[in-house]
């Protein structure tokens, strides 16, 4: 048993690595490279749904970071989340149902630089939540 709660936070830090592991492993295989941007947009769904429940709000059960935009908060963070809305979107659902090949090394590096930042927003928010116990 885990010797704290594990939140949607934790969960996005373990995807952010999963992306940046396997990027750093395989960064010219296609198939590889979507797996890195399905864990980036995963991290990012993560990030934005665990800030929108610290808000005391509820998100919607959705993919799309264009629903769950409209319930966070103005701020740095809803900034960022627009700069790679069109990317992760598309990468929550091609990738997962489809096999086409749609991202990039490029644009999975820009998109970890986000995740990264977005990680920090969330642990300023929060100190007290993760904090070792």
């Amino acid at each position: 048993m885990p010797a704290k709660r594990i939140t949607l936070l934790d969960r996005a830090k373990a995807d952010l690595l999963t992306a940046k592991t396997m990027l750093t492993i395989a960064a010219n295989d296609d198939v590889v490279m979507d797996v890195c941007a399905y864990h980036c947009q995963q991290c990012v769904e993560k990030v934005v749904k665990f800030l929108i429940m610290l808000q005391g709000e509820s998100y919607a059960p959705d993919h799309r970071s264009f629903i769950y935009l409209e319930e966070l908060n103005e701020g740095r963070v809803k900034e960022l989340v627009k700069e790679v809305s069109a990317k992760i979107d598309a990468w929550a659902t091609t990738i997962r149902y489809h096999h086409a090949i749609l991202s990039n090394k490029k644009a999975v590096e820009e998109v970890i630089v986000t995740c990264d930042n977005l990680i920090s927003l969330a642990e300023t928010a929060i100190p007290s939540l993760i904090a070792p116990t």
